[in-house]
């Protein structure tokens, strides 16, 4: 279960947040705060494993929260929520170990796929011995996709799928592996599929079964 802290100071966006986190399994919010001591005092009494943080806190800025969030020692995952798009203040944000960086208004899909990589990151990283693959793993593919999809193809859809693809434990995998994971269909998952394997992000083959229908399946590459 992890536990989350809201840090915004607009009392309907931290509504709305909250609302978002308690959709999602294992999640639970173990408080709320306004300002830097605010999350400071959240930090000292509660075991936290993720802030959401908004920019923009009355005179306080959260990327200045942030930086003394890492200088003080936390290690605490962060996920930055504002209005402000500057490229300076993102990639300093990036730089200062913010898993993901939501610009408002974005969707409850979106908002998922940005909680869904601190899972995602636990997990490759659970084993006490981090090989190269497992480094690898950790540089979020997504982030190289091409800027426009196929017609019918939604970026988040995408991006749902190969953060399912990621945390597959095998290096083959078949669409019901992926349709486990997401609540797609067979036909819905194999567009995707067959997409990724366009840019050779993965690679497709065929087994064939006792009926004599090729099963597709596929195989990661190095860029998964």
């Amino acid at each position: 279960m992890k536990k989350v802290i809201v840090i915004e100071d607009d009392p309907m966006v931290a509504m709305i947040n909250t609302e978002y986190l308690s959709q999602i399994e294992n999640i639970e919010v173990v408080g709320q705060g306004t300002n830097k001591n605010e999350t400071f005092n959240l930090l000292a009494k509660k075991e936290v494993d993720l802030i959401l943080l908004d920019i923009y806190l009355g005179n306080e800025n959260g990327i200045d929260i942030l930086q003394e969030i890492r200088s003080r020692g936390y290690i605490t995952d962060v996920i930055m929520i504002t209005s402000a798009n500057g490229n300076e203040e993102i990639k300093k944000a990036l730089a200062l170990g913010c898993v993901d960086y939501l610009i408002k208004p974005f969707d409850f899909e979106r908002f998922v796929i940005a909680v869904e990589k601190v899972f995602q990151r636990d997990k490759l990283l659970k084993n006490e011995k981090i090989n190269q693959h497992t480094i690898d793993n950790l540089s979020l593919p997504e982030n190289m996709l091409p800027l426009e999809l196929p017609k019918g193809l939604n970026e988040n859809t995408l991006k749902k799928i190969i953060t399912v693809i990621k945390t597959i434990n095998k290096n083959e995998f078949g669409i019901k592996d992926i349709c486990g994971g997401i609540k797609l269909s067979n036909v819905t998952v194999k567009k995707y599929l067959d997409y990724l394997e366009s840019i050779k992000y993965i690679r497709a083959f065929s087994v064939y079964g006792n009926i004599g229908r090729p099963l597709y399946m596929y195989k990661k590459t190095s860029k998964i």
